[in-house]
């Protein structure tokens, strides 16, 4: 079959000196087509299994017997293709859906160039039934020594044999042979990061109850935003509403605009603040500042985008954005053929790099002035270590174990399982109520503010301002112990939004006495 194909290409570049491609070098050139990792070109076949309609992807790396190769299989339990199908699906720029803009797929250029990115051997076996098999392949080797130009027929394939790649019985394999740039990789580094990249990549696919898993283990969906509770640990807030830009498509007829979604979460400083460097590395806190780009509910760039003049700096850490849009904005967004990057034009940048620089600016702001607070609080009053060290023993407040329950806030701290009580600081500045103080209890936290307004405050607690300059007489940390525990009673007392607006009128109306008294 080889000298057949070689004969007949002879005779072709005879006709056609100047054919558009000279297959045998066309195929090891495009071998080099730039994908950032084995996740990026393993990105296309599960977007290719789960437009299949595919709720189940199993990806299988295994070294040879005699270690010298590496196979790769992904297989999924979609609605499978016939036999010219299969073989179409091998060919660079086929596609069913060719420049589409309904769904993830667009040039047809996907599954060929991500396999041979690779491997020199691709292989396609596909079951719509589960009982009988169809087998299509592209061989680098061939093509190089027959200077071959067609996929070679499909053939049919014993269905046990199928069932032996594919354990869901019916769908599409894609096998990956002779992979050359995987051999000296190790294993057990190469999966755990193929995973965590494909939970990021695919983690709305994975919430809405797709699985994926790599050599047996599942896949688990990585929030960048970190607002979700898998494997990587929430806290972060979302930082307004989601934006909506309405974006005018580019030569469209049909349909004239389209719509672009931006939200912003901001991480937990003091939460996450006194993490060592290599916990921040770990759950991607450090070293990841920027945006995630989501392509038809699929992640396929993150950088520093639509940020205008601003630069990049340390406690842009502490913040994450999300941009999503829909393929028929490709163009505008610069979406390039392997769908792993974007490079925006101009057009897109003057919509949303105003609003994205401003609001990054303001986040920065935010972290940075939540260090300066975490680090004013390493000047501990003896009156809130005190409070601290025997908060323990009294009731946690309803609403903090309500939120422990929803959000996995743990109230453990320190050793023996013990769980600890609250963490108290002490503040002054003016309140816009006339209550001489009031409480504020975020997460573990409570924060007592002393209004600066208030007479008593100004009589009794002005020499308590400065808790670095001043070493509290055991008076002074007994009027700070009275206010803490007023506070504590107060924020366990208010179970429900009827108590807690009972707690508040009796504290404006002590307050209001306690004002008459030292008039």
């Amino acid at each position: 079959m080889l000298t057949e194909i070689s004969n007949t290409h002879c005779a072709m570049s005879e006709k056609n000196p100047f054919a558009l491609i000279v297959p045998e070098n066309f195929i090891q050139a495009t071998r080099d087509s730039g994908y950032k990792s084995l996740a990026s070109a393993l990105a296309e076949l599960v977007d290719n299994s789960f437009e299949a309609k595919a709720t189940e992807v199993l990806i299988t790396l295994e070294r040879m017997e005699d270690g010298t190769d590496v196979s790769v299989v992904v297989a999924d339990n979609g609605r499978g293709m016939d036999a010219s199908t299969l073989r179409h699906a091998l060919q660079f720029g086929w596609s069913s859906r060719f420049n589409q803009r309904d769904s993830s797929g667009r040039y047809g250029m996907g599954l060929p160039n991500a396999s041979l990115s690779h491997a020199k051997r691709v292989e396609l076996w596909s079951s719509q039934d589960g009982k009988t098999a169809t087998r299509a392949y592209l061989d680098v080797d061939e093509i190089v020594t027959a200077r071959g130009f067609n996929i070679p027929p499909t053939s049919k394939a014993p269905i046990r044999e199928f069932k032996k790649l594919c354990q869901l019985g019916r769908g599409t394999v894609v096998a990956w042979y002779k992979c050359d740039r995987l051999a000296e990789r190790r294993f057990g580094p190469l999966t755990k990061r193929l995973r965590a990249e494909l939970g990021r990549l695919f983690r709305y696919q994975l919430w809405s109850g797709k699985h994926i898993a790599v050599n047996s283990e599942p896949v688990v969906a990585i929030d960048p935003l970190f607002e979700r509770s898998e494997n990587n640990q929430p806290g972060a807030v979302a930082h307004g509403p989601e934006l909506t830009y309405e974006v005018e498509l580019p030569g469209r007829v049909h349909k004239k605009t389209s719509i672009v979604r931006v939200r912003f979460t901001e991480l937990p400083v003091r939460l996450w603040h006194s993490l060592s460097n290599d916990e921040k590395n770990a759950r991607g806190i450090a070293k990841n500042a920027g945006v995630s780009i989501v392509r038809a509910g699929r992640e396929i760039d993150r950088g520093w985008f639509f940020m205008g003049q601003k630069r990049k700096e340390n406690y842009d850490d502490w913040w994450r954005c999300e941009v999503r849009f829909d393929p028929e904005l490709d163009e505008l967004f610069g979406v390039t053929h392997t769908k792993q990057e974007i490079h925006p034009a101009e057009k897109l940048d003057s919509i949303l790099s105003p609003d994205l620089e401003r609001i990054a600016r303001e986040l920065n702001a935010r972290a940075r002035y939540a260090f300066m607070e975490v680090k004013n609080d390493s000047c501990r009053r003896d009156s809130e270590a005190v409070a601290e060290r025997f908060d323990n023993l009294i009731e946690p407040p309803k609403r903090l174990l309500a939120a422990s329950a929803k959000n996995g806030v743990s109230l453990k701290r320190g050793g023996r399982g013990r769980v600890a009580g609250l963490e108290y600081r002490l503040k002054f500045m003016r309140l816009d109520s006339p209550c001489f103080f009031q409480p504020e209890l975020d997460g573990v936290r409570l924060t007592v503010i002393l209004n600066d307004e208030h007479p008593f405050v100004k009589k009794a607690c002005s020499h308590m301002a400065d808790a670095a300059k001043t070493l509290p007489n055991n008076a002074q940390k007994n009027i700070e112990l009275m206010i803490l525990a007023a506070a504590r009673a107060e924020v366990m007392a208010a179970k429900n939004a009827r108590s807690k607006k009972w707690t508040e009128s009796f504290r404006q109306s002590w307050s209001n006495v306690l004002t008459t008294f030292l008039s």
